[in-house]
């Protein structure tokens, strides 16, 4: 059997090379990260794994060099699924795995085994190099859901992005979860700033499926998941979904909590890293310059001009947030130009990110990012 230290590095190689990338860093941590995930066993396994779901027997079969036998592979890659590190699902009756990422994924499935540890791990990681990794593929894995009360008769919107239908359509399988990241800022000593409740994060399908086994969720109506929309929306929470036209989750997010809109924030163009349909628009002379509006932004985009607010649109990713807070109607929302369809399953956006992943593309997305950011700015990204 390989020495520990060098499992850890080929899986971390080999997980670099799957749709989101898993890249290295000086301090080590993104290693540290999966020791905490994987038991040398675990990682073996992990080895001869994709991103596409497969049967055990299938995996396994990779791994008889290393004189892994089928009853205990089978039993560890139950215990990864329990775990959170893989993700298992039925496909046409038969239990299959694949790997996921770090996030969305790994990390979003550690409601149960949450450290403050393995948190301060995760937001140095994605200082160091994952938040840019993230930014860096060619299609976003997540994409803003404006909120309910920021749309109007007038808008022209795609059922896969009316948070309504969106809970409609999943019919029974309805769970909401407890958010990962504000469970991490409440062991860490700085809870939510935004909102005091925990349980606001969806599963739909398959996400359902897999929380339900492993008691991650707890299933819910479609009244009583309205009920929690709605009082997001009253508190100012960004609705983020997995990118398909069928999403897997929608997560309701604050400025103060999660790390993909932290990362966001952290840089002068975030608006171009999201997938998301719209946009904002004032009409300043409706604008009273009450500043609530600013108050309600996660991401930093509007701020005070004199007694006027001022959008920036490159920042803003047009979730809505600010529209209904806006009594004298000076804020809505309008559609971008050329909206890109998102795929229409979770698998064949992974196999768009593989077909276009190449180091010189991520690259030059990376440097998308880092062009226009001042060296303050790039330092503060990265916690230096």
């Amino acid at each position: 059997m390989r020495l520990q230290a060098d499992i850890y590095k080929s899986l971390r190689k080999h997980l670099d090379g799957m749709p989101i990338g898993y890249p290295a860093t000086r301090s080590g941590v993104e290693l540290r990260i999966l020791k905490r995930l994987f038991t040398p066993e675990e990682a073996i396994i992990a080895l001869a794994m994709t991103h596409h779901f497969e049967p055990a027997e299938t995996i396994l079969a990779r791994t008889e060099k290393n004189g892994m036998t089928h009853p205990a592979g089978q039993a560890l890659l139950d215990g990864m699924a329990a775990k959170g590190s893989i993700f298992g699902k039925t496909a046409a009756g038969i239990p299959c795995f694949g790997l996921i990422p770090f996030v969305v994924g790994m990390f979003e499935f550690q409601l149960h085994r949450m450290t403050p540890e393995f948190y301060e791990d995760t937001a140095q990681y994605f200082r160091e190099a994952f938040g840019l990794a993230y930014l860096s593929t060619p299609l976003p894995q997540m994409r803003v859901i404006p909120i309910e009360q920021s749309l109007t008769q007038q808008h022209r919107v795609a059922t896969y992005d009316e948070i309504r239908h969106i809970i409609e359509q999943a019919g029974d399988k309805i769970g909401v979860a407890t958010c990962i990241c504000r469970k991490g800022k409440d062991l860490s000593g700085d809870p939510c700033k935004k909102t005091d409740r925990r349980e606001v994060c969806f599963g739909f399908r398959d996400y359902f499926d897999f929380y339900r086994e492993h008691g991650w969720l707890r299933p819910v109506n479609t009244g009583e998941a309205l009920e929690i929309l709605r009082q997001s929306e009253k508190e100012g929470l960004v609705l983020q979904a997995t990118n398909e036209q069928k999403p897997q989750a929608v997560c309701a997010c604050c400025g103060c909590c999660c790390g993909v809109l932290n990362t966001l924030k952290s840089i002068p163009n975030g608006a171009d890293f999201v997938a998301g349909y719209y946009r904002c628009r004032i009409n300043r002379d409706a604008c009273v310059g009450c500043g609530i509006c600013a108050d309600r932004c996660q991401v930093n985009a509007i701020s005070m001009e004199g007694k006027k607010a001022a959008i920036n649109l490159k920042r803003c990713i047009g979730c809505g947030v600010c529209v209904p807070a806006c009594k004298p109607g000076a804020l809505t929302l309008e559609h971008k130009e050329n909206p890109v369809v998102p795929p229409e399953t979770t698998e064949a956006l992974y196999d768009i990110l593989m077909a276009r992943k190449s180091r010189w593309d991520r690259v030059r997305t990376a440097a998308k990012v880092l062009r226009q950011m001042s060296v303050k700015e790039i330092r503060g990204m990265m916690g230096i």
